[in-house]
């Protein structure tokens, strides 16, 4: 598949773009041990040599927030104040939590501690249009020189040096043990870096080690079919069927220790534990109205020498975790027996707490929900396809967003726009989903049931013919058509609620 390359390093990626994010411990290679706990934290700052330009809107700064029990990453907005001043107040999900904050204003993604006994202060001094400096006051210990660097760092940990090799032709036990040497060899740039603090880099360190883990190890014959596509020979058939690995070939996960209190922090631990839950050869069933200790030792007969622990934090962020699978795969509310487990099961009444909320939203989610349809698609030459798909919508606004299953911002994105497409329910307007084979057809059919709309479900081919036609390569990718089929924006990349609305709102008649 075209882009094949680009859609690996997108895998393994996803939520750390997003996502420098999430908790802490008393040892002082490391940040503060986080205590899993409803609360709100608050981040006050300003940009100083920022002058806004008569006419110009106010900037908007983006807070991101990870939620280490719902397994989300909160999208908060505000602007910028004429004297150069901004606040967030937001949710947390633990006493201590490490965020990102964008903005247009300036180039960079920089991270930032949240507590919620403390207030977090920054100062961003805009040096010219490319460069700005920091200053931080947060509990977490985060130093300037962290908030600016670390996404630096990041990135090249995450060129491909030596991973990329032709693994297909592997067992499946010598790809794990290339593949964590591989990682090590990564792991180097922590080592040799001067400008990060040490809790920073046994940060940076774990969200390394945890999208290595899920968008390689995890992804086995995800993995397998993407390398085999990059590094066949010219004499090797088109179709590629990788070795299913038996549950032997998970023993890396005890190399991770799961149980690690300080992946609170890391975003990725929440996709780490989906993926092991949605593993069919790990094959852990769905908890449904199954008491949670009964649940629990089917779970520990499976993971528990894999890990190497029969009990600690993995098991009950796993737990959760299954609820959570629940609400996202099913949009399906807590049944009674469901609340009665959490109830009863929880030593840390917090976590309870977190569950029930957002039980609250998807009760509320699940009535505003529209059925998913699946449309066949035209059958015309794939120039023509767009076109095809948009004439059937005359009349009507459309929203088409390009996606895949395994795009964790695109995931990400769908659940922020929720909340809007409630209030367009009577009003002209139609949602479209594009995605490709790269989706799996079960997962994708599963998916689209929480999503509603219009789904679309391309060929590889169709799929090239799109980006080949409206020049994109990365997803989410929008395009926004007025009622007469005119194409008048396209966008990579969700650009935040308020702004969404706003282009819709602009268009509907």
């Amino acid at each position: 598949m075209k882009n094949n390359l680009f859609l690996f390093r997108q895998i393994l990626i996803m939520g750390i773009c997003i996502a420098f994010l999430s908790c802490t411990s008393t040892n002082k290679d490391q940040f503060p041990e986080p205590k899993i706990m409803m609360a709100t934290a608050k981040v006050t700052g300003v940009v100083r040599n920022f002058q806004l330009k008569e006419g110009e809107e106010k900037p908007v700064l983006k807070l991101y927030v990870p939620a280490p029990i719902t397994a989300e990453v909160g999208t908060f907005e505000t602007y910028l104040t004429e004297d150069g001043s901004f606040s967030f107040e937001v949710p947390i999900e633990c006493n201590m939590i490490i965020g990102t904050i964008t903005s247009e204003i300036f180039d960079q993604s920089l991270i930032i501690g949240l507590a919620s006994d403390k207030e977090t202060k920054l100062v961003i001094t805009k040096k010219d249009d490319n460069n700005i400096d920091v200053t931080i006051l947060s509990r977490i210990g985060l130093t300037s020189n962290d908030v600016l660097n670390s996404g630096d760092v990041m990135e090249q940990m995450m060129s491909p040096g030596s991973t990329y090799s032709s693994f297909y032709k592997m067992t499946p036990k010598d790809f794990a043990s290339v593949a964590i040497k591989n990682m090590e060899e990564r792991l180097n740039i922590t080592v040799t870096d001067s400008t990060l603090s040490k809790g920073a880099k046994n940060f940076i360190t774990n969200e390394f080690k945890l999208a290595y883990l899920v968008g390689c190890l995890l992804d086995y014959t995800g993995y397998m079919s993407l390398n085999y596509q990059n590094f066949k020979t010219e004499e090797e058939p088109e179709e590629f069927t990788p070795q299913e690995p038996d549950r032997s070939y998970y023993a890396f996960l005890k190399y991770f220790d799961l149980n690690n209190p300080q992946y609170l922090y890391n975003a990725t631990y929440s996709r780490v534990l989906k993926a092991i839950l949605s593993n069919e050869t790990l094959n852990i069933p769905l908890i449904n109205d199954t008491p949670i200790d009964e649940w629990l030792k089917g779970v520990k007969t499976t993971m528990a020498d894999l890990i190497g622990s029969d009990n600690g934090l993995f098991y009950d962020r796993l737990t959760a975790g299954a609820y959570i699978s629940q609400f996202d795969n099913e949009l399906k509310p807590l049944s009674d027996k469901q609340i009665e487990n959490i109830r009863n099961y929880f030593k840390n009444k917090e976590i309870t707490k977190i569950l029930l909320k957002k039980n609250e939203e998807v009760i509320k989610l699940a009535a505003q929900k529209s059925n998913a349809n699946c449309k066949e698609t035209p059958s015309v030459p794939q120039k023509e396809l767009m076109n095809a798909i948009i004439s059937q919508y005359k009349g009507n606004v459309v929203l088409v967003d390009f996606w895949a299953t395994w795009c964790g911002p695109c995931m990400s994105a769908m659940k922020e726009i929720r909340e809007i497409k409630g209030q367009y329910k009577d009003k002209n307007i139609v949602f479209v989903y594009i995605t490709n084979t790269s989706s799996p057809l079960t997962l994708w059919k599963k998916k689209i049931n929480t999503i509603g709309g219009e789904h679309y479900y391309l060929t590889e081919g169709e799929w090239e013919s799109l980006q080949d036609s409206f020049d994109f390569t990365g997803i989410p990718t929008y395009q926004l058509y007025d009622t007469n089929g005119k194409l008048e924006k396209q966008f990579s990349g969700y650009p935040g609620t308020n702004k969404m609305k706003a282009m819709i709102d602009q268009l509907l008649p």
